[in-house]
């Protein structure tokens, strides 16, 4: 008797619709990104089909989703065009992204999307400065995975009786109440009185964790900027409640600058020199 060939796997219907993960294909709708997604599910909020999915399901846009028993429809282009915001926030002003899209683009002057504005590592409501802004999930995504590698310059309004001895002291602070900080440079710019300025640039470290380090030595930053977020920098000619849409060179800058600092950052974490440094002794 002879033996039977192996069956040969079925390959997928031409018919039958791609499949995405549903955190996947809901960011880059625009829809909430993928941990907002994520914590939808979890909570029960989401279903697929009038059944709860579970995490990294993958659904087609044949399948019905339902967000709070209300549809939700993905009008996702064959091609977007990926859009990024620089926006100059002043302090005190709630970067409100979660409201309707029409509300959060009156409140913050902010241009309309089709989904809804994302914000890179937004700064706290009592903090103000540069805010990198995408209504585009899977960029959101990305470059969110990385900020945390790329130095960040804050520029702090102070009040109370700095010196020099306390700016060296911060220079030299490697974390605040537990958490690790990184502190790359600090200048003052002493004025009259009890109003100081210091600029400072920072790694992997928050602005509120800047501000308690300084309340406990008896030092108020009664202002904090962001003006530089890696390559891009806060421009006089942004101003503030202002937004900008950011140049494909600026964009591609960003992108670059995150991936060779996590090169670096891995990289010292092995103990073995930064991508592109000489080896000693080589010429």
């Amino acid at each position: 008797m002879r033996p039977r060939a192996p069956r040969k796997p079925l390959s997928p219907r031409k018919d039958q619709p791609p499949s995405e993960r549903v955190q996947k294909l809901l960011s880059a709708a625009g829809v909430g990104s993928r941990r907002e997604v994520e914590r939808w599910i979890r909570e029960g909020r989401l279903q697929i089909n009038g059944e709860v999915p579970a995490l990294g399901a993958k659904l087609t846009p044949r399948d019905r989703i339902t967000l709070d028993g209300r549809p939700v429809r993905l009008h996702t282009p064959a091609v977007k065009e990926l859009r990024v915001l620089l926006f100059h926030r002043s302090p005190g002003d709630t970067l409100d992204l979660k409201a309707a899209t029409s509300r959060a683009a009156e409140h913050l002057n902010l241009p309309r999307s089709s989904g809804r504005w994302l914000a890179i590592q937004p700064m706290p409501p009592v903090d103000g400065g540069l805010e990198i802004l995408t209504d585009d999930g899977a960029w959101a995504h990305r470059v969110s995975r990385g900020v945390h590698a790329l130095t960040v310059d804050y520029v702090l309004r102070m009040r109370g009786p700095l010196n020099n001895e306390l700016v060296e002291e911060f220079r030299a602070a490697t974390d605040c109440e537990g958490e690790a900080m990184s502190i790359l440079q600090a200048d003052a710019q002493y004025g009259e009185g009890f109003n100081h300025w210091l600029n400072v640039t920072v790694r992997a470290t928050r602005s509120a964790q800047v501000r308690h380090w300084w309340a406990a030595r008896g030092i108020i930053v009664s202002r904090l900027m962001r003006v530089r977020f890696g390559p891009v920098h806060l421009s006089r000619e942004l101003p503030r409640g202002h937004s900008r849409a950011m140049l494909s060179s600026e964009r591609n800058a960003l992108v670059n600058e995150i991936d060779a600092a996590k090169l670096a950052v891995d990289a010292a974490k092995l103990g073995e020199p930064p991508p592109g440094a000489e080896e000693p002794g080589s010429i």
